[in-house]
C-alpha cells in the first residue's frame, strides 16, 4: 500500500511537471519558419535587420544635411528682421556716452540717448543701422557707428522634458549650440534617457516662435516616442554633451526649434534569462546590459539567435537578431536600447529538454523521499 502511494505521487509530480514547466521563448527563425507555413508574409532575418537600422541612417542623414544646410545659410543677422525682446548694442566712435545696450519693447521701438523712441522691429541690423546713423547726423558729423543683435529675444527656442529647468530660451549672439541651451535649462535631471528629440522649426511648422513652449508641452505629452522620432531628429544624449569620449556635437539652432529630452523609461527583458521584467533604461544601457540587469542568461538560452525588439514607426517593429558569442569576440557590435525596447532570448529546445528533464527528475527523488521518512 505504501509503494502503492509513493507511485503515484511520483505520477502526479511527472504530470505537474510536464504542466508546469516553464514555456518556451522561439528564436526568431522559428517564428518566421512558422509564419511561412503559414502563408503569412513576413520579413526575413536579413530584411528585419536593414530595417531596424534603416531609421538610424535616415535619422543621421537628416540630421548631416540640417547642420550642412544651417552651416552654409548665410547666418540670421544677415536676413533676420528684428523683433521685440531682442538686444540691440549700439557703439559710437569717439561718442561714447552714445554707447548703449537697448532691448526692443513690445512697441518695436528701442529708446537711444539723444535720438529717443526709434523703430527697430521689422529692420534688418544694416537696416537699423543706417536709420540710426542718419538720425545721429542731425547731432554728431559723419557719425560712425556698429550695430549688432546681441541676444535674439524675439528668437526662442523650446527646452522641454528631462532637464532641471523646463522652458524657453531666447538665443544669443554667437552661442547657440543645444548643449548650451540644455546647460542653460539647468542641465539634464536624474530621469533624463539616453537620447534627445531634437525639433528644427522647418518641421515644427511654427510661424512664430512665441507658441513654441506650448507646441513642445503638446508634443511631449501626447505624442508617443515612435512619433517623436517620425517629426524630430533623434541625437543621443552623450554625443551632445560629450560624454561619450568624443567632442560635443555642434548642432546650429534657430528659433522655433524644439528640445526635448525625453525620460530614460523601460526595457522589456523575457525568455530564457533570472529574473523576467522591466528594468530602466539607463544613459548607457546595451542589450549586454540588460541581460545583465536580468541576472543573465539560463541554462536553456539559445545565445546564437538573442533578438531586440524595437518600434520603428506608427505601428511598425524591427527585430534585430545577435549573437552573443560574436559580441563577446568582437565580431558583432553589441546595441544601445531605446525607450520600449524589448530584449528577448530564445530557448534551445535540445538543451531546454535536457534541463527540464533533469529539473523533472531530481523533484520525483525528493519527494520521493521525503514521502519514504514520512511513513
Amino acid at each position: 500500500m505504501k509503494t502503492a502511494k509513493i507511485l503515484f505521487l511520483i505520477l502526479a509530480v511527472i504530470c505537474v511537471s510536464g504542466c508546469s514547466s516553464r514555456g518556451t521563448t522561439k528564436p526568431r527563425s522559428q517564428v518566421i519558419s512558422d509564419a511561412q507555413s503559414k502563408g503569412v508574409p513576413v520579413l526575413s532575418v536579413e530584411e528585419d535587420r536593414a530595417l531596424f537600422f534603416e531609421a538610424d541612417t535616415i535619422n543621421q542623414n537628416r540630421l548631416v544635411n540640417l547642420i550642412k544646410r544651417r552651416s552654409e545659410s548665410t547666418g540670421p543677422d544677415d536676413t533676420y528682421r528684428i523683433g521685440p525682446r531682442d538686444e540691440l548694442e549700439i557703439n559710437v566712435f569717439d561718442v561714447p556716452e552714445l554707447n548703449v545696450t537697448a532691448r526692443v519693447r513690445e512697441s518695436g521701438f528701442v529708446s537711444l540717448p539723444l535720438l529717443g523712441a526709434v523703430k527697430a522691429a521689422g529692420l534688418t541690423e544694416s537696416e537699423f543701422h543706417d536709420e540710426v546713423r542718419k538720425r545721429l547726423s542731425g547731432y554728431v558729423k559723419q557719425p560712425e557707428l556698429t550695430v549688432f543683435i546681441s541676444m535674439y529675444g524675439s528668437q526662442k527656442v523650446a527646452v522641454m522634458g528631462a532637464v532641471s529647468r523646463p522652458g524657453t530660451y531666447p538665443l544669443k549672439k554667437g552661442s547657440n549650440s543645444i548643449l548650451e541651451l540644455i546647460s542653460e535649462a539647468g542641465g539634464v535631471n536624474e530621469k533624463a534617457g539616453n537620447y534627445i528629440s531634437f525639433i528644427p522649426a522647418e518641421l515644427s511648422g511654427i510661424s512664430s516662435t512665441n507658441d513654441v513652449e506650448s507646441r513642445a508641452k503638446l508634443a511631449l505629452a501626447t505624442q508617443p516616442a515612435a512619433q517623436l522620432k517620425e517629426s524630430g531628429i533623434q541625437v543621443y544624449l552623450d554625443q551632445v554633451m560629450g560624454t561619450n569620449g568624443g567632442i560635443p556635437l555642434e548642432i546650429p539652432v534657430r528659433g522655433g526649434d524644439m528640445v526635448i529630452v525625453p525620460e530614460g523609461g523601460k526595457v522589456m527583458v523575457e525568455g530564457e534569462v533570472q529574473k523576467v521584467g522591466q528594468y530602466d533604461l539607463g544613459q548607457q544601457m546595451t542589450m549586454l546590459g540588460a541581460i545583465a540587469a536580468a541576472g543573465g542568461i539560463t541554462y536553456g538560452a539559445k545565445v546564437d539567435e538573442v533578438e531586440v525588439e524595437r518600434e520603428v514607426g506608427i505601428d511598425q517593429k524591427a527585430h534585430l537578431v545577435l549573437d552573443l558569442g560574436k559580441i563577446a569576440s568582437g565580431e558583432e557590435r553589441d546595441v544601445r536600447l531605446r525607450n520600449g525596447d524589448i530584449v528577448r532570448v530564445p530557448s534551445d529546445s535540445g538543451r531546454r529538454l535536457t534541463q527540464d528533464t533533469f529539473e523533472s527528475i531530481t523533484r520525483i527523488f525528493n519527494v520521493g523521499a521525503g514521502v519514504s521518512l514520512g511513513h
